[in-house]
């Protein structure tokens, strides 16, 4: 890594105790996944993809680390394609807990959940209120939500003209240009295919619920991922990290 080094599993022990010494008392906590991403992306697309937000988040903050991830994640509905992983959601919570009350023993007083999977994201929400309500001295907060994600994508598609529907939020445009720029060692472009590619509407959510993500792509892709390039990952990945960076500066 180059510069200052932020995360915690790269880091010894007294190189921590220095820097929560030194006012570091800030851990950004990413909730990721482990599940299909398409033919073309690797399954720890979404651990690859919020481990660089937030390795670009922790440098932007200041004093300011990254902890390991909690992968899996809940993904119910991608489980009907293999290699996916799905936590249940009392499991999920304690693995939080778990890590909150172990970094709040070393001194860490401020935490941001990173919800880097759509589907933890509403989770990701519960679990920064209900934190807040337990330690009221400390700070929670999780600074992306479904409802920003998909203004993103749209905002996206529209400045780049991108036709609509690219950036459908799996293995999609938006996915793959940032895995192409983050860790292009992870994808086949060779293998990407279109996937649903229409108005993710409430009928479109209810019907993947229910019968999983094949019901509504047999190649578990929701977006045209042959649109995906190494320079709209760049553009994709600083302008996302831009907006979460606002996000918890506002709420913090």
């Amino acid at each position: 890594m180059k510069g200052e080094e932020v995360f915690l599993k790269h880091l010894t022990w007294p190189e921590i105790a220095r820097g929560i010494e030194a006012g570091y008392r800030r851990v950004i906590i990413v909730l990721g996944a482990t599940e299909q991403h398409g033919p073309h992306l690797a399954e720890a697309t979404d651990e690859v993809i919020g481990m660089g937000l937030a390795g670009g988040l922790a440098r932007r903050l200041g004093k300011t680390y990254v902890a390991p991830p909690v992968v899996p994640g809940l993904s119910d509905h991608h489980l009907k394609l293999p290699g996916t992983l799905s936590l249940r959601p009392e499991t999920m919570k304690m693995i939080l807990e778990d890590y909150v009350s172990g970094y709040r023993s070393h001194g860490f007083d401020r935490f941001v959940f990173l919800p880097s999977h759509g589907g933890n994201m509403a989770f990701s929400a519960e679990m920064a209120q209900a934190f807040q309500k337990r330690y009221p001295s400390d700070r929670f907060t999780s600074p992306f939500d479904l409802k920003t994600m998909i203004h993103l994508m749209a905002k996206f598609e529209a400045d780049h003209r991108l036709p609509r529907g690219s950036c459908g939020g799996h293995a999609c445009a938006f996915e793959t240009s940032l895995m192409l720029y983050l860790a292009p060692e992870m994808v086949r472009m060779d293998r990407a295919e279109p996937g649903y590619t229409g108005v993710p509407d409430e009928a479109f959510v209810k019907k993947m619920f229910q019968e999983g993500i094949t019901g509504v792509s047999p190649a578990g892709v929701i977006g045209d991922p042959t649109r995906a390039t190494e320079a709209l990952g760049e553009i994709f990945f600083n302008e996302t990290l831009e907006v979460i960076h606002r996000a918890v500066t506002a709420l913090e």
